[in-house]
């Protein structure tokens, strides 16, 4: 292989030239025509790289070339040193670099390159998969730089100043932090979509590709080759879509989402001293929806912590001893959608000893399988969060409502508005035209009516309830009783925080 590249480069992608062969030799040699040489002072460079390595090489160059000078050129320029590791010295193996090698690939820096040359020194500041942060404006503040392992990050001390200006995120910079260089998401969590909604239909739903390779380590701090940086079992794609604040460059928020628990016969504020404690508030005669206050809500793909901590105060107070006292339901049970105290958090469920497709459960994808049974032969019956109604007899599927009641004892569904259900099919991606009153057709790519509001990633699974939210389904029960009871009856599903129910029955 590193004989023939004298002629092919990358003998396997030798068509993606075009027309023509490229050798890694005549790549070479324009790379350092476009910083500058003529192309004897490129062939000289080459020579001289590959001679001047070490004594050793020095010495068998001399002994390629002692009979006819230019022995080098006719039968070896191009090829990489097969006695050193780094032909062209540039930092980065031969071996790294032809297996990434492809001819042409769009960036600028690629488009009439090999995206990695073994003789190639130039290509370190290449971004063939286009994968850094283009986009910067004089506001944006870079995330500290550093190094991840085993899920701890170290700070190296490296400052990446403010300011307009690209930052690619180039082939040694891949080489270094283990990313690949073809690729722009190495660990597969840039997955969401941006959705733009006018009136209640969809406009665009477009791929956000904000956690690419280079942006996860130059703006947003997190692993580039671990879709959960911080190993607390909630995705990075996740975090990052409830968590990032592009108005202060970090992963936490201010907002109105913690309910004021009361005591409805006081309207006093619960504590553990109050005798009954409810999510509702007293307007005049009304018992009508809590108050919310203003607390910090984060989600950070660099901090374990936040897994724990339960912003919409959405869990459960329980009176029936000698005080009250709250047990919350925190992010990482609302991603999952459990209160089981055995599982409720990465630790105990690493812990557990619990196994999925015969290994130990360490990983989110892991547990989420687990629990859903995905990919077992039953899994349209233990798969909770499904959002789609499978057939007509099936109770399971998502109802999102708005139902705009004032007053909990009082019932009007007549003003109901539905933002979502997954028995309507959304206008987006529709396949058979002209009927929405109906259950999407999933294997022609339609989508049930309002799906974006809780499953991010279009694989028609929601992402737990909304911990965001008290209240996803908008039925007034709080997300944990809900869990709580869908748990206790051994049948998850038939009753659940993602389908509004009638408060009163």
């Amino acid at each position: 292989r590193e004989y023939e590249s004298r002629v092919y480069g990358k003998y396997s992608q030798r068509l993606s030239t075009g027309s023509g062969l490229i050798g890694f030799g005549d790549d070479a040699i324009d790379a350092y025509v476009e910083e500058g040489s003529t192309e004897l002072e490129a062939r000289r460079a080459i020579f001289n790289t590959f001679r001047n390595k070490d004594s050793l090489s020095l010495a068998r160059m001399e002994l390629i070339n002692d009979a006819d000078s230019e022995t080098f050129n006719r039968t070896l320029f191009g090829i990489s040193d097969p006695t050193n590791t780094d032909s062209d010295l540039d930092g980065i193996d031969d071996g790294w670099e032809f297996c990434y090698a492809v001819y042409g690939l769009p960036d600028p820096t690629t488009q009439n390159h090999w995206s990695t040359n073994p003789v190639n020194p130039f290509d370190v500041n290449y971004d063939p998969d286009s994968d850094g942060w283009y986009d910067r404006i004089s506001f944006d503040i870079p995330a500290e730089q550093g190094t991840w392992n085993e899920r701890q990050f170290t700070p190296s001390g490296v400052i990446i100043q403010n300011g307009i200006g690209d930052l690619p995120f180039t082939n040694i910079m891949e080489y270094l932090n283990g990313t690949r260089p073809d690729s722009n998401d190495s660990d597969s969590d840039a997955i969401t979509y941006n959705t733009v909604v006018t009136g209640g239909i969809v406009q665009s739903h477009d791929r956000d590709y904000n956690l690419s390779d280079g942006r996860e380590v130059f703006k947003y701090g997190s692993n580039p080759m671990d879709n959960d940086s911080d190993g607390d079992m909630l995705p990075d794609w996740y975090e990052y879509e409830k968590g990032w604040n592009e108005s202060n460059d970090n992963f936490s928020s201010q907002r109105y989402v913690e309910v004021q628990w009361i005591d409805p016969a006081t309207g006093v504020q619960c504590t553990s001293d109050t005798t009954s404690c409810r999510p509702l508030s007293i307007n005049g005669d009304n018992l009508s929806r809590p108050v919310l206050g203003l607390t910090w809500a984060t989600f950070d793909p660099r901090d374990p912590l936040d897994a724990n901590q339960d912003p919409d105060q959405d869990g459960n107070w329980d009176c029936s001893g000698a005080t009250c006292e709250y047990t919350a339901y925190t992010n990482f049970m609302e991603f999952f959608a459990i209160t089981n105290p055995n599982l409720d958090s990465p630790d105990s469920v690493r812990l557990s000893g619990e196994t999925w497709n015969g290994s130990l459960i360490t990983e989110w994808w892991q547990f989420r399988a687990y629990l859903l049974g995905l990919g077992e032969p039953n899994e349209d019956a233990t798969n909770y969060l499904g959002m789609v109604k499978k057939n007509i007899n099936d109770d399971s599927y998502v109802l999102i409502i708005d139902d705009k009641d004032i007053d909990f004892l009082d019932v009007n569904s007549s003003n109901d508005e539905t933002l979502s259900s997954g028995d309507l099919t959304d206008l987006w991606d529709i396949y058979y035209q002209g009927n929405t009153n109906r259950a999407p057709t999933l294997e022609y790519g339609e989508k049930i009516f309002g799906w974006y509001l809780l499953d991010l990633d279009d694989d028609h699974i929601a992402e737990g309830s909304d911990p965001l939210n008290w209240d996803t389904d908008g039925d007034w029960i709080v997300d944990w009783f809900e869990v709580k009871d869908d748990e206790e009856d051994g049948l998850r599903g038939d009753s659940s925080p993602l389908r509004y129910d009638n408060r009163l029955i």
